[in-house]
């Protein structure tokens, strides 16, 4: 009997083993074209046809003619001899071009015009991508359809088209006298490629590679290591504001970005206002009565239809250049919340501290904060470096006393950045500082300590300080949160 069960069960596992396969088998040929009757491959199709005879040319001129032969799977949309005539003649006599504009034509796997339901997205040889619709593609009308071959299908364009410019190239081919696009130049810096720079030696002591001067330089802009419009493969919504447009909103942000130079801050002030231009996804026209918000920092935007000057549709999305922009600006200049427990130093890193997990019994909600206490030393200090905009704040903080039944007072205090402000640690003197406030027992509130004005956009350092005695239970510091609310005009 137990030699019945266990060939039973090895009977039933070598079937799931073969089912599986063969399911695996099914799915990885989904794509192929298995009717016996289908003979030829694509370029054979293609050269077939004399409507095609250009197309065909032009996949020998780029060595695509070589792909489209091989055994993988393949679409190719193929414009017409007269489509093709009609083409900018820049991108026939450029071989890189040429190859670029046929690679736009062709993409892995086959799609059929069924499977465009009402239409998708697909990516081809060239990395852009491309609408492919039940009759269309990137809105050029397909006149004949789902041609079958043995490695693939090809449908015929009546009209050709180049390939469309992702957001971030659109940007790059504007007038170079555009205040948007001279700020954007200004963020591009060089870098070495370790694969294209040429290697000279080893640097003896630490082995790392040293490359011969001016090899492998590679261009990068900062703007897409905040916001990468230049993926092909994301959906972006992206702003262009006309000149008039962008120095309105240069001005209204440069009180808040102050710095020590006005080249300074206008290059603060305008980094704030570009890096926000920026919607995750694809948002058409007849959505634009809703709020946008902006990628990676949401800032709320609205786009008035009426102030669109163009619309520019992109490989990667859409472009509006606009000679109005509006946005929440309580959404850009936002309050800045610190909490306790993550605070930079202390004035002694030999006191120990507690991080505790409470909660508010006004709100049931589950906070963290720190607590210091009996460490027998006067006004010791907790670091909270922080960037604040150049204007002036409410500050407030919570502080929850449930832990001892006298109350003590804490102070908030607050210096200009600077590398050397910690050669005496334990004798700072602070630029501004408010009046020691008591710690009440058992207040969850938010309790306001005063405004603060810092003199310039920048790094801040913020100090939690406990009373000037040593007495422990009267020198205790705890804080749950500070919050720093801008007074905005």
């Amino acid at each position: 009997m137990i030699r019945l069960k266990i060939n039973s069960i090895i009977l039933l596992l070598l079937m799931l083993i073969v089912f599986g396969s063969c399911k695996k088998d099914q799915w990885d040929k989904r794509n192929e074209i298995t009717d016996p009757s289908i003979t030829q491959n694509l370029m054979e199709e293609i050269k077939a046809n004399d409507s095609l005879s250009l197309f065909a040319s032009y996949l020998v001129k780029t060595g695509y003619d070589k792909v489209i032969e091989s055994s993988k799977t393949f679409t190719v949309w193929a414009p017409t001899n007269a489509a093709l005539k009609a083409i900018d003649q820049s991108y026939i006599n450029d071989t890189a071009q040429l190859r670029l504009l046929i690679g736009n034509y062709i993409a892995n796997q086959a799609y059929f015009t069924v499977d465009a339901a009402p239409s998708i997205r697909v990516k081809t040889l060239n990395g852009k991508n491309v609408i492919f619709a039940k009759d269309k593609l990137n809105d050029v009308t397909i006149v004949a359809k789902d041609q079958r071959a043995k490695n693939g299908v090809l449908h015929v364009l009546g009209q050709a088209f180049t390939p469309q410019l992702n957001a971030w190239e659109y940007i790059n081919q504007m007038d170079s006298t555009s205040l948007q696009y001279k700020f954007l130049q200004t963020l591009q810096y060089g870098k070495v490629d370790p694969d294209s720079a040429e290697l000279i030696g080893l640097d003896p002591t630490t082995g790392a590679p040293i490359y011969k001067p001016g090899t492998g330089i590679v261009l990068r802009n900062r703007f897409l290591q905040k916001v990468n419009i230049n993926n092909e493969d994301s959906l972006v919504t992206y702003i262009v504001l006309t000149d008039a447009a962008y120095a309105d909103e240069e001005n209204k942000l440069i009180p808040y970005f102050s710095d020590t130079t006005q080249a300074m801050t206008d290059s603060l002030a305008q980094w704030n206002l570009i890096k926000d231009f920026a919607v995750d996804g694809l948002i058409s026209p007849d959505s634009l009565g809703a709020t946008l918000y902006s990628d990676k920092d949401s800032v709320k935007i609205h786009i008035d239809p009426s102030s669109i000057v163009k619309t520019v549709k992109v490989s990667n999305g859409i472009v509006y250049v606009l000679n109005k922009l509006d946005y929440e600006l309580d959404t850009k200049i936002k309050p800045v919340v610190i909490q306790g427990e993550r605070f930079y130093d202390r004035m002694d890193p030999t006191v120990g501290y507690t991080i505790r997990k409470r909660r508010n019994p006004n709100t049931d909600s589950i906070f963290n904060d720190i607590l210091v206490q009996n460490y027998g030393l006067s006004s010791f200090w907790l670091r909270y470096p922080t960037t604040l905009n150049s204007v002036t704040y409410k500050v407030y903080w919570v502080a929850v006393n449930d832990f001892q039944t006298n109350t003590f007072p804490m102070m908030m205090a607050f210096k200009s950045h600077s590398d050397t402000a910690f050669a005496n640690p334990t004798n700072i003197a602070y630029d501004v500082k408010f009046p020691y406030t008591t710690v009440q027992l058992n207040d969850y509130s938010e309790v306001y300590l005063g405004d603060f004005t810092p003199g310039i956009y920048g790094l801040e350092d913020l100090f939690v300080v406990g009373n000037n005695v040593k007495t422990n239970g009267n020198n205790t510091i705890v804080l749950d949160y500070i919050k720093l609310v801008p007074v905005l005009n």
